[in-house]
């Protein structure tokens, strides 16, 4: 039977996301169409008006500071993919713990102890491997071996290959040759070969220092938690390019809130400056009555005109005209230019996303998040730790993996 080397499929570990649910039915909205009779029904207690406008108000408020941020706020981005090393099997600790307890372990019992790296190696001859043998695993080489030719890339130019060979003959009969042909008249076997190709890298400057294998790396558990960190990984970047989104907005919508604010504190001014000139030049003879001399001599009462409302405070000059004074003249200004200068760009950005500003948007602010999402997995995606530096990380002591 040939053994199946292929991936295994992939499995969801996020849970389907549920469909959406269909909108409820709509009620009747004339009183024609109530058929049913609640006149024999008791009156529900009514809520007051108050508590409705306390449960909707975090939703229709102005955005504050805290709100930007909140949006801002990334959280800890290091301490979710942080995976311990993994530590001894278990059945050896039970093992140690038998022999310190009875002197040597139970019968019928053994541990899943793992050899190092080099002394496990066997020791058959490289050179009689054959195409059968590349399909089952009895024979295997080093573990660097294996994953220095798992690298190499088929060559479909055959003259190169014959390059290839030539160079191999060459170096025959040479101290310290390599290829087929050393090793089958030095009789290499796969330890040697090993350890050839381990110091041959290391010559070359490819290999720092002798990596580990004995080391473990992974298990179902750990595999699992990488494969959940690497779903995590997709939902924070979607949650940062969406926080970003949201971000822009709500610092522009702030900025139009500040505005308006201004504009309110501007008109403010002027209706108190425009209330209190009228009070000023309010008539003080509204209620007295100035007496006239009659045409026959008697006298009458003359009520005096009331200047219109419109014209109080804005005292009239030589000419009769009304003239607005120079505080007042000065604080429409301001306002005028604030809303002209400041408020023409709300309203250009307002102009070029509907929605931006004030008002809803018309279609979703999150089109194109895509690229935004792979350019933040590329930012965060760690550095792949793999053999001599898994060994330099062991040496120092470290006692945890970013995965």
């Amino acid at each position: 039977m040939v053994p199946d080397f292929s991936v295994p499929p992939s499995v969801q570990l996020l849970p389907p996301r549920p469909p959406v649910a269909p909108p409820p039915a709509p009620g009747p909205s004339k009183p024609t169409e109530v058929k049913e009779d609640f006149s024999k029904l008791k009156q529900p207690p009514q809520v007051p008006v108050t508590t409705f406008y306390s449960s909707i108000e975090p939703w229709i408020r102005g955005i504050k500071e805290e709100d930007i941020g909140f949006l801002e706020f990334t959280g800890d981005e290091i301490e979710p993919y942080v995976v311990p090393k993994l530590g001894r099997h278990y059945t050896e600790v039970w093992e140690e713990q038998d022999t310190e307890i009875y002197g040597a372990p139970l019968p019928g019992f053994s541990s899943h102890r793992t050899g190092d790296g080099s002394g496990s190696l066997p020791k058959w001859d490289p050179s009689t491997l054959s195409e059968p043998d590349l399909l089952a695993e009895e024979r295997s080489h080093g573990p660097l071996t294996e994953r220095l030719i798992s690298a190499l890339l088929p060559m479909p130019d055959v003259t190169v290959w014959k390059g290839v060979k030539a160079a191999e003959e060459a170096m025959e009969g040479r101290p310290g040759g390599t290829g087929a042909a050393a090793a089958r008249r030095e009789k290499v076997n796969v330890a040697d070969l090993e350890e050839r190709i381990q110091d041959t890298m290391r010559f070359h400057g490819l290999l720092p220092e002798p990596p580990n294998y004995s080391a473990k790396v992974d298990d179902p558990i750990a595999t699992a938690l990488r494969h959940a960190q690497r779903e995590l990984r997709k939902v924070v970047a979607m949650n940062k390019a969406r926080r970003q989104r949201l971000v822009a907005i709500a610092k522009d919508r702030l900025a139009y809130q500040e505005f308006l604010d201004a504009r309110d504190s501007l008109d403010k001014a002027i209706l108190a400056t425009y209330s209190k000139l009228q009070k000023k030049d309010a008539p003080k003879l509204s209620r007295k009555k100035k007496k006239g001399p009659e045409s026959n001599g008697s006298t009458s009462t003359v009520d005096i005109p009331k200047p219109p409302p419109s014209a109080l405070g804005l005292g009239p000059d030589d000419d009769l005209h009304l003239v607005v004074p120079d505080q007042l003249k000065q604080l429409v200004d301001t306002r005028r230019q604030w809303v002209s200068n400041v408020g023409s760009i709300f309203e250009d950005k307002e102009r070029e996303c509907q929605g931006r500003i004030w008002d809803l948007p018309k279609k979703s602010i999150y089109e194109g998040l895509e690229e935004v999402m792979k350019r933040e997995l590329e930012k965060s995606q760690p550095p792949i730790i793999e053999g001599s530096q898994r060994t330099t990380s062991q040496n120092q002591a470290d006692e945890m993996d970013v995965g």
